[in-house]
């Protein structure tokens, strides 16, 4: 798999994140307790310390990377996950990406500037969803990566079908989430997301199982064509 686009992006997002970290540090007094958790309406209800806030993202950040370049290796259907290199590789951007920007709102807030979390947060899965939504219809089937139910990864008819409804799913899940964060108040904006994450999730495994049902090739195994 050609994981030279996720090296490059994530090593520039991560050295990014440590840069802002230690240009804010001197400015952050040593016991200072900071907001590092939100609850559902982006109100503070944990607090961590200087260390906590300015360097936990950027090791998650490089740990996820790690797990991103390895787990392909351990793929029973490699040659399938690489065809979907795309994917994978705008999956891992996207969530270190992402975190990226919810490290500098960390730091930013720090700093003493009045943020919403859900400003950065909301957009932010929006966002992925759509990125994402755009090359799952283009994934072929794999142990790590797309819709993974005992139907899709028994029946390459079913994942393709699947996986072309599912992306555009995700699209519209990120666009409904977009246009609920521009038009409404954050609790209305969290109850979307959710529900759209959730609609696509269940349609997408009750899709999968219709289409294994009517799979052609399943259906001639059993002598029913």
């Amino acid at each position: 798999m050609n994981v030279k686009p996720l090296l490059i992006a994530n090593g520039v997002l991560i050295v990014a994140m440590v840069g802002l970290s230690l240009w804010a540090w001197p400015s952050i007094p040593a016991d200072a307790q900071l907001p590092v958790h939100w609850n559902l309406e982006g109100v503070a209800d944990r607090f961590g310390s200087k260390e906590e806030a300015l360097f936990s993202i950027p090791i998650i950040s490089a740990m996820l990377t790690l797990i991103f370049l390895v787990i392909p290796r351990f793929d029973p259907r490699r040659k399938n996950l690489e065809q979907s290199a795309k994917l994978w590789n705008a999956a891992a951007i996207g969530v270190v990406l992402l975190a990226g920007a919810v490290h500098a709102f960390l730091v930013f807030s720090a700093l003493g500037y009045d943020l919403r979390v859900t400003d950065v947060v909301v957009p932010g899965i929006a966002g992925l969803f759509v990125l994402l939504g755009n090359y799952l219809g283009k994934t072929r089937s794999n142990w790590f990566a797309g819709v993974r139910t005992p139907w899709t990864l028994s029946s390459d008819y079913s994942w393709e079908k699947t996986h072309r409804w599912a992306g555009r799913l995700f699209v519209v899940t990120g666009v409904l989430t977009l246009a609920a964060w521009l038009l409404t108040d954050e609790r209305t904006t969290m109850v979307v997301m959710i529900a759209a994450i959730t609609a696509t999730a269940l349609i997408s495994v009750v899709l999968s199982y219709v289409y294994w049902k009517n799979d052609p090739d399943r259906a001639g195994a059993n002598g029913d064509a």
